[in-house]
């Protein structure tokens, strides 16, 4: 056999191969031999069909048979010995078999670009912004909300209670609008994203009916919403007061800890942490763009088909992929981002020998196992059943690289 290569692209490689004749001719032999055994034709025996026989009336199945033995065989050994490692199946581009003559095989194959990585060592900054006392009490009396007691009010809506109405007709820039499925809703006055609506439920009373006229604001989150006139007829079903527990002790137990104080402090170490966490997202975006601006690669064809039909199976579109027509050119930027990031953040973290611990590991896991309320042991078991804890790994190395990159040390955060 004799295979030369030739590099078309960066992802493409063509093997040009010949193979003697006598090996599709000891491939052919070998097949014949096994059909003459499984075979049953009339007149003869099972498994003793003359070999001549079977050769005749199986010529064009067998034929198709070892040309495609043959193909996988030599391909197999042409990309070993040029040290290649195809992404997706081969695509034979040219095939001829002609008797007395060697077999021509021509094939394309997509790999892997080799990637040389590149002034990776970048210095950014990372800053979380400390949370202030208003944000801390902010979440505090959120927290404590959530243990308040609500009572039936026999007196008309004030700031901070609960209104309980119906929708009976809503009309939105002069249109009317169907009612939800559900048109009962609860309104905490004093905290709607439209304070019009909060204003105009004050005084409201159980029983009564009552027309609602705003505009809402001109950068209102729901742009089909923003800056229109809009009216509504409501029904009020109930006002409840809302009665707040004392912000003691007492409150801070029923969330497991001994005091305010502790409370308090947890409170401020979560918030503080999660500044933390979106301080080191806003460097390590500006570290990948610095990254891919002076790492450009190709990605090859097939690795972006795959992305793109892995995410179209994830979102339940089982048969479709990119070759039925449809645009799916928002997949395929998405797929050559993610998949350039994950290249490059790979070669970074074999250049600089970077893994997590299985202590760091242990340690992710327990913070998740309690996010879910289970315990330790049985929640790492159940990611290592399902194969998840490759992720968890697989995430913790890209955070633990991206970190490396902008020069963050883990250490300080103790």
């Amino acid at each position: 056999m004799k295979a030369t290569l030739s590099n078309p692209s960066a992802t493409e490689r063509v093997l040009e191969i010949e193979v003697e004749r006598e090996r599709l001719d000891k491939i052919f032999d070998q097949k014949v031999r096994k059909y003459s055994k499984e075979v049953r034709i009339n007149g003869f025996r099972p498994g003793n069909v003359p070999k001549d026989v079977v050769a005749k009336r199986f010529k064009d199945p067998i034929n198709a048979e070892s040309i495609e033995a043959l193909v996988e065989e030599v391909l197999k050994e042409a990309c070993k010995e040029h040290n290649l490692e195809p992404i997706a199946p081969a695509r034979i581009e040219k095939l001829e078999n002609e008797i007395g003559k060697p077999v021509q095989v021509t094939a394309i194959l997509e790999i892997d670009p080799p990637v040389v990585i590149k002034d990776y060592k970048l210095e950014i900054p990372v800053h979380p912004a400390e949370p202030s006392d208003e944000e801390i009490n902010g979440q505090l009396e959120m927290l404590r909300k959530r243990q308040a007691d609500e009572t039936h009010a026999v007196r008309p809506a004030a700031l901070g209670d609960v209104v309980v109405a119906q929708y009976l007709s809503i009309t939105i820039g002069g249109e009317a609008k169907p009612l939800p499925e559900r048109p009962e809703f609860r309104m905490e006055l004093g905290t709607s994203s439209v304070p019009a609506m909060d204003r105009a439920l004050i005084g409201a009373q159980a029983g009564e009916e009552r027309h609602v006229s705003f505009t809402f604001p001109a950068d209102y989150s729901q742009p089909d919403f923003a800056g229109k006139d809009s009216e509504y007829q409501l029904k009020i079903i109930e006002v409840l007061e809302v009665k707040l527990p004392p912000l003691d002790d007492e409150l801070a137990k029923k969330y497991q800890f001994e005091s305010l104080a502790a409370f308090r402090q947890r409170i401020k170490d979560d918030m503080a942490k999660s500044a933390l966490q979106r301080a080191k997202e806003e460097a390590y975006e500006q570290a990948m763009k610095r990254l891919m601006e002076v790492n450009a690669f190709e990605i090859p064809k097939a690795r972006i088909q795959n992305y793109v039909r892995y995410k179209l199976e994830e979102q339940g579109h089982k048969h479709e992929n990119e070759d039925h027509g449809h645009d799916h050119s928002d997949l395929e930027k998405e797929a050559v981002f993610n998949i350039r990031r994950y290249r490059i953040l790979e070669e970074i973290a074999k250049l600089e020998k970077i893994k997590p611990s299985s202590e760091e590991v242990d340690a992710r896991v327990r913070e998740l196992a309690g996010q879910y309320g289970m315990d330790f042991e049985s929640f790492k078991a159940q990611l290592r059943k399902s194969g998840k804890i490759i992720d968890i790994r697989e995430e913790l190395k890209s955070e633990k690289t991206l970190d490396f990159v902008i020069g963050y040390k883990r250490e300080t955060q103790a």
